[in-house]
This record gives structure tokens, C-alpha cells and sequence, in this order.
């Protein structure tokens, strides 16, 4: 399908419910006109074929038209500000470089030399520089779009680690110093929640994603997840749920199949699954505690593919993940990075729009099948 049959089929798919409508009545056990979705950094890659940089998406004035306009297009309701994976670092004196067009990076880390607790101070979000603005930030978005619902999300305990001391180091300390890990985790999470009780207390009850690619498979044993990461991120998991009465999010990147049954002690909501897993398999382990989402591959198929590939990829997702018995959310495996074309994120949502129509949670829809 080329690009001018895309927008001509996606018109035949009539928006009947905002993204607001459709998440309460689909977890209210009603059918609705399709799938709740989320095609993870949408605003930047949106912001970026509405031809601004990547580092422009950050400004909050471009940021409100870049808002307006994929909600006029796209009837998705919804605004969020929060810490990505190396905010808390640099708000506690971590330094990084900020390219125009490419993700940002720690240059010089605050426990570059050694773990030293001395170097922490719990950071207040009202007066700490790089926090007060991203509050100063929320609240323009608030104000310029109030009927939409606000969310936040901050990095697991691990992931803000890796931002005030260099991974390498912080593997070895896991061995070297595995006291020191610890004090710095517990401070992690203590930081973090600094952030989420301001961010309640300006907004009210949120829902918070939390990202934690650190906690992985691919980077740390079964024994050093269990021993370092999951006492931190229970923790952090819990006392979100206990501050704002809703579960968060969790997203690992990376392989957790090893880890699919175990989160499932989690205060959270939705685990999202990177794509290099079967979302399949997936949701046999944790649809009886655990809503699903995912897994369309963000690189290879929303940045790389053609508008077919991503049409047959939702399709696929659709099928595997819909039925899972706590609610599924069509979303890309991780976030959508730069360059994504604007055609794919249409193909995306055109997918989403007519292989889950009239979808009610724990089924598949019948449509998928057209």
C-alpha cells in the first residue's frame, strides 16, 4: 500500500471515541470502537515529520502545536512529562550532550571515580534546577490542554543508577562494593518518589510508567536482578501505588523472560514487552495477574518497514495479545525513535483502527481475521 491509498483507507475508519473514552469503557468490559493503543514517543517522532529537530520537540511551545495537532488528527487524548533514563542523573550533577537530532548521553557521571554517598543530596523538584522546569513544563501543558488526562514516568532504580555512575563501574561495585549498590538503589527510588509526590501534588493521582532496561536478562543474572534490582523496583512500585492509588506501568527493554512469572508480585498494572519476545508467550505467563502491552518492533518495522510491514506487524499483535484475560494495549516494543516516517505511524494506527474493531477485553476481535 502506498501512501495516498493509506490516508484514502484510513478515512473509511470513523473515530467514534477519544483515547479517553475508549481506555474507561474498555476496562469497564464494554466493546469499543477498537483497541486502546500506544505508539510509544509519538509526539517526538510526530513533532519531527511536522519538521521540527528532535531537541525542538523538548520546547514546550512547539510541544503545545505538536499536541494539537496529532489530537486533531488522531483524536489521542493525553499529555505526559516526566524523567527519561538519564533526567535524574543529570538533575543530581551528572553531565550530558544534548545533539539536535539524536538521543542525549551522560559525558561525565557524578560517581565517575568512586560510589560515594557524599556526592548525593535528595533533590526537592521545586527548587532543583532540571526538575523545577520540567514541573514549570507539566503545568503549561496542563493548562493548555485541561481536558487532557497528565501522566509522568521516571527510570527503575537500576537505570538512575547507571546515570550518576558508569555501568561498567556499577557491574563491578555489584561485586566489589555490593553495600554501597544497595545504598545508592534505596536513594534511587527515595529521589524518584521525590518527583512523583510533586507531581501529585500539582496534578492529583497519575498514572506512571516506569522504565528499566538495566533490569534485563541481557545485563544482569537471575541472582543480581533478585539481590539488587527487585527490592529497589518493589519498592519504587509499591510506594506509587500507595501514594497515587494507581498502579503504574513497568517497560523492561531486552529479554525478561526469565522474569515473566516473578513480576508478577509487582504493584503495576501493564508489563510492556520488548519485541524481541513472542507476545504470545508472553501473556500465557502473566495474563492471569498482569495486563499486556506491546510488542510491534520500533526500529525494524515502525523506523525501517514499509507501510505493509507495520499493517501485517499490529495485525500480528493483535492476534496474539488481545485475548490476554487482564487487558492488552497495541503499542510499538519500545520507544519510537527518530525518523520514523509519518506513514508508519498512519499504517500503525490504521491497523489498529480496523483489525481491532468493536474490541472488548480478553477476546480477540473478530475483525482481525478480515
Amino acid at each position: 500500500m502506498d501512501k495516498n491509498k493509506l490516508k484514502e483507507e484510513l478515512s473509511n475508519y470513523e473515530i467514534k471515541m477519544t483515547s479517553k473514552e475508549r481506555a474507561k469503557a474498555y476496562f469497564n468490559g464494554e466493546k469499543v470502537d477498537h483497541l486502546p493503543f500506544n505508539i510509544m514517543s509519538l509526539d517526538l517522532v510526530y513533532g519531527m515529520n511536522m519538521g521540527y529537530s528532535l531537541k525542538e520537540t523538548e520546547d514546550v511551545d512547539k510541544l503545545i502545536k505538536i499536541i494539537e495537532k496529532r489530537t486533531e488528527e488522531y483524536k489521542i487524548y493525553g499529555i505526559a512529562e516526566g524523567l527519561n533514563l538519564r533526567a535524574m542523573g543529570y538533575a543530581l550533577g551528572s553531565t550530558g550532550i544534548f545533539p539536535e537530532n539524536d538521543t542525549d548521553h551522560v559525558d561525565h557521571y557524578l560517581m565517575e571515580d568512586e560510589l560515594n554517598m557524599d556526592l548525593l543530596e535528595l533533590p526537592d523538584p521545586y527548587n532543583n534546577e532540571l526538575l523545577k522546569k520540567k514541573l514549570d513544563k507539566a503545568r503549561k501543558l496542563r493548562e493548555h490542554f485541561p481536558d487532557h488526562p497528565i501522566s509522568t514516568f521516571v527510570a527503575g532504580p537500576m537505570s538512575t543508577a547507571v546515570a550518576i555512575r558508569p555501568i561498567s563501574k556499577l557491574l563491578r561495585d555489584l561485586r566489589k562494593n555490593p553495600d554501597g549498590v544497595k545504598g545508592v538503589l534505596d536513594f534511587c527510588v527515595k529521589a524518584n518518589m521525590a518527583w512523583a509526590k510533586a507531581f501529585k501534588k500539582e496534578f492529583g493521582p497519575v498514572k506512571i510508567m516506569i522504565a528499566d532496561p538495566v533490569t534485563c536478562d541481557d545485563i544482569l543474572s537471575p541472582k543480581q536482578i533478585k539481590e539488587f534490582s527487585y527490592p529497589y523496583l518493589k519498592d519504587l512500585t509499591t510506594s506509587l501505588y500507595q501514594l497515587n492509588g494507581i498502579k503504574p506501568d513497568l517497560h523492561i527493554c531486552g529479554h525478561t523472560n526469565r522474569q515473566w512469572e516473578d513480576l508478577k508480585d509487582f504493584d503495576i498494572e501493564f508489563f510492556s514487552v520488548d519485541n524481541c519476545h513472542d507476545l504470545a508467550k508472553c501473556k500465557d505467563q502473566i495474563q492471569d495477574k498482569l495486563g499486556l502491552m506491546g510488542n510491534v518492533p520500533p526500529v525494524e518495522i515502525m523506523r525501517n518497514g514499509s507501510i505493509d510491514d507495520v499493517i501485517e506487524s499490529v495485525k500480528a499483535c493483535i492476534k496474539k495479545g488481545s485475548d490476554n484475560k487482564n487487558g492488552y494495549i497495541c503499542a510499538t516494543g519500545c520507544g519510537t525513535p527518530a525518523g520514523t516516517p509519518k506513514e508508519n505511524i498512519d499504517a500503525f494506527i490504521y491497523a489498529v483502527r480496523k483489525y481491532s474493531n468493536d474490541a472488548k477485553i480478553g477476546e480477540i476481535p473478530d475483525s482481525v481475521y478480515q
